[in-house]
């Protein structure tokens, strides 16, 4: 990463992009389905678990890795403390948003998809307040730690991940970017990586994608 002030941040707004597109499609899945189908409820329920599982590692690791070395003063220990308490904000609705998907996963009710949507909703106001906090100061933060160790945490990040995860986590952050946004994510992870990521896992994300874009 030649440049963690502006890369870090950089490779976090992609991994808020695939949040955000994530939420969207789950929101979108439950308003538009149809009562009873009980094999689409399922397959939504089963990608949610994949989403559950990377924006709770994603939290974690900031948490664990990159928010110790942003508390460089006094006033972004304070700052860094408002993000904590909006990841624990996500943390309470993520976890009612997984209940309610378990339900309707199993059930295929319209009642269990509304109250899916409406948890869903409560998550994406969440994860959308935090986010356009994080975004707006992560620079600034990062200016102010220590250039090695604030490397050392980027490159950290998700390293310790399970390797099918990780390489989910790379189909998942490239789905939809843009030109520029995919060059950027090679000059942070080799092309050989991005090759084996879609080689072996690429069609089964493809494949568990398709009920959040119907």
């Amino acid at each position: 990463m030649a440049d963690s002030v502006q890369d870090g941040p950089a490779m976090n707004a992609l991994i808020h992009k695939a949040v955000r597109r994530d939420l969207d499609g789950f929101g979108n899945a439950s308003t538009e389905f149809p009562a009873g189908d009980t094999d689409r409820a399922g397959a939504i329920a089963k990608r949610f678990q994949w989403f559950d599982t990377l924006l709770t590692h994603h939290h974690e690791g900031e948490e664990e890795i990159l928010w110790p070395v942003l508390r460089g003063t006094p006033e972004d220990t304070s700052e860094v403390g408002e993000l904590t308490y909006e990841h624990e904000r996500i943390v309470t609705t993520l976890a009612a948003a997984r209940e309610a998907m378990k339900h309707f996963g199993v059930s295929a009710s319209a009642e269990d998809a509304q109250a899916a949507r409406l948890a869903i909703g409560d998550l994406k106001a969440a994860a959308s307040e935090h986010f356009a906090h994080e975004e707006g100061e992560i620079v600034e933060l990062c200016s102010h730690a220590d250039p090695e160790a604030l490397k050392a945490a980027f490159k950290k990040m998700g390293r310790n991940a399970p390797m099918r995860e990780g390489l989910w986590f790379l189909q998942w952050v490239a789905d939809g970017t843009t030109p520029q946004e995919t060059a950027f994510l090679h000059t942070l992870i080799p092309t050989p990586v991005h090759w084996i990521s879609k080689a072996v896992v690429g069609r089964d994300y493809a494949k568990q994608t398709v009920p959040l874009r119907v």
